[in-house]
């Protein structure tokens, strides 16, 4: 389990890394920061599971992280911190685990984080079955439908997934591009993931399609000529697999 600190306080930072050592030393806390516009870049590239977030720092509001996120590189959970308790209501509109006001209570942090278990096991469960499901079923075709039309695709004829906010693109073999309104994470539960390998949050490729690896930049090749970055955190997976 990963998790990110956004404190400006040092105090309050240390406080929460002693509690997570004493109570969930399986929670790796593997940045901190003090500004929510450098935290940001981060998460676009790392992923966590969670995240501790001041509401008031560095003259910055933690609940406009949303202004600099796209909508599916929020997909971790937020537990905030702060001696404001006025604001708890947006934050809670913001889909919060949970909302602990300074000085943090033992008994309230252990709750918060407890849930953050539970509901990431939840969805690891939901995602499990799901995928189960569409392996079983082993779509062949899948049909988007857009402003355009309805599209009956072979996905076999997919080069690449690509996500677009909350849009997905489909690169196919016959130098089409179809658009639909869903999020990538709708179409990685439908597709063969003997065939398809999801390389970053925002792409998805067709194996059979790989020309090459490039281990030193972390770059794939695909047949049309398209480079898609390999994360880090996908990287053993795909070398041991491929390689």
């Amino acid at each position: 389990m990963k998790c990110i600190i956004i404190e400006d306080e040092p105090q309050a930072v240390n406080t929460l890394k002693y509690m997570l050592r004493d109570y969930f030393p399986e929670v790796n806390v593997i940045k901190e920061f003090d500004k929510v516009s450098e935290a940001v870049n981060f998460i676009g590239e790392n992923p966590v599971n969670f995240i501790f977030l001041d509401v008031q720092l560095n003259g910055e509001l933690g609940l406009d992280i949303v202004k600099y996120l796209k909508k599916d590189e929020l997909n971790f959970d937020i537990i905030f911190t702060t001696a404001y308790s006025e604001y708890a209501i947006e934050a809670f509109s913001l889909a919060a685990i949970d909302y602990l006001l300074k000085p943090i209570n033992p008994e309230r942090f252990k709750e918060a984080v407890k849930r953050v278990f539970q509901k990431q096991k939840i969805e690891f469960e939901q995602v499990k079955v799901l995928n189960e499901l569409s392996q079983n079923q082993n779509y062949e075709k899948l049909i988007l439908k857009n402003n355009d039309g309805t599209h009956l695709i072979d996905t076999k004829e997919i080069i690449y997934l690509k996500a677009s906010n909350s849009y997905t693109e489909f690169y196919l073999t016959n130098q089409k591009i179809v658009v639909v309104s869903k999020s990538i994470k709708e179409y990685e539960l439908l597709l063969n993931l003997k065939i398809f390998f999801k390389t970053h949050r925002s792409f998805i490729i067709n194996t059979s399609f790989i020309s090459s690896y490039h281990k030193g930049n972390l770059t794939i090749m695909l047949k049309d000529g398209t480079e898609i970055s390999l994360s880090r955190d996908r990287k053993k997976e795909f070398e041991e697999i491929y390689l």
